[in-house]
């Protein structure tokens, strides 16, 4: 079984719970248990870090070198 099978069945357990308990169904010791599944399922799919977006900054995305300041006539540096 996959790890994003895995989350999904920790999700749909929790959920059941977590409604079951609403329900007065459960005693509310399986509610806690629920949100307890669902804060691994959390865990397994984003890791204990917070989600990084994957696209370059936009400074390096062309990896090239930012632009030298010019002068008001357009020379570099001084001159």
């Amino acid at each position: 079984m996959s790890r994003n099978q895995i989350v999904l069945w920790l999700w749909v357990v929790s959920t059941v719970l977590i409604v079951l308990t609403w329900l007065k169904m459960v005693s509310m010791t399986f509610g806690w248990i629920g949100f307890a599944l669902g804060l691994c399922a959390s865990f397994l799919t984003w890791g204990f870090r917070p989600p990084r977006s994957t696209a370059p900054p936009p400074d390096v995305a062309d990896n090239h070198p930012a632009p030298k300041p010019t002068d008001r006539d357009g020379t570099q540096g001084n001159s």
